[in-house]
């Protein structure tokens, strides 16, 4: 059993959400009581057990059927923005007409962070731009039109590989403007107690089909405006993930220095 400074050690995030957990805990026992009327009367009457014994029992039940429903609901909400994300079709970063990894605001902030270990700052050569270049040495022996062609080739490749990488990094950026680690003990109450009235909704809608005790209009309402906010979070969460200007401006943020104002 952890100690309490052994509790410290544990990300805020956990803990928030763990105790907010028992909220649809004791909403699946409020439903259950309605399907089987009796139950918690049964429960109460039994003698062998003190008062505070049996609301501990209770309270324990409760937190640990609304974590397991949290760590379900968090599952298939996992599982499904995987399932988005991973049925899009790979595009190349060098495909792109234009991407924000190019911008140079951009670039100038991320090269004075890393230094050295930044790629090299070069531009893609379009096909156009590499068709007038290749006819430009038509006019030379076929010994130097060779070397040339070959170099012309390896510069391109060379843009290429560098525009790889700085997209491999605006990708590290963008996730770190999308998921940042320093959020406040505000916005982690916040979200543990969001998630969790998340759960109890969408546990009451499926509830509203079997038990008729669940189908009340103060019920239903709330439940369906909370699904509703799960379907909207899911949705915009996947589409700011996939729009990769979406978080150009915050990165340039971050970068220059005002990486504690994410939120």
């Amino acid at each position: 059993m952890p100690s309490i400074m052994d509790l410290s050690k544990y990300p805020l995030e956990k803990l928030v959400q763990f105790a907010a957990g028992v909220l649809p805990g004791i909403v699946a026992l409020l439903i259950f009581e309605q399907a089987t009327p009796g139950s918690f009367g049964w429960f109460f009457s039994l003698g062998f057990l003190g008062y505070k014994t049996k609301l501990s029992l209770i309270v324990l039940a409760a937190f640990v059927i609304g974590n397991t429903m949290g760590v379900f609901l968090n599952e298939r909400v996992g599982w499904t923005i995987g399932y988005l994300i991973g049925n899009r079709l790979y595009t190349p970063s060098h495909s792109y007409d234009i991407a924000p990894w190019r911008d140079p605001t951009w670039r100038g902030l991320l090269k004075n962070r890393l230094g050295a270990q930044a790629p090299n700052d070069s531009r893609l050569m379009s096909q156009e731009i590499f068709d007038v270049r290749q006819k430009t040495l038509d006019h030379l022996p076929e010994v130097q039109r060779l070397s040339a062609l070959a170099d012309l080739a390896t510069e391109r490749m060379n843009a290429v590989i560098d525009d790889a990488n700085w997209e491999r990094l605006y990708d590290h950026y963008h996730q770190i403007v999308l998921q940042p680690d320093d959020r406040d003990f505000v916005w982690h109450v916040r979200n543990g107690l969001n998630f969790n009235l998340q759960v109890v909704s969408l546990y009451v809608l499926i509830s509203a089909l079997v038990v008729p005790g669940v189908r009340r209009w103060w019920c239903i309402l709330p439940a369906c405006m909370w699904v509703l906010d799960l379907i909207a979070e899911l949705f915009w969460g996947v589409r700011r993930f996939l729009d990769k200007w979406s978080t150009l401006s915050e990165q340039i943020r971050y970068l220059s220095g005002g990486g504690n104002n994410l939120s």
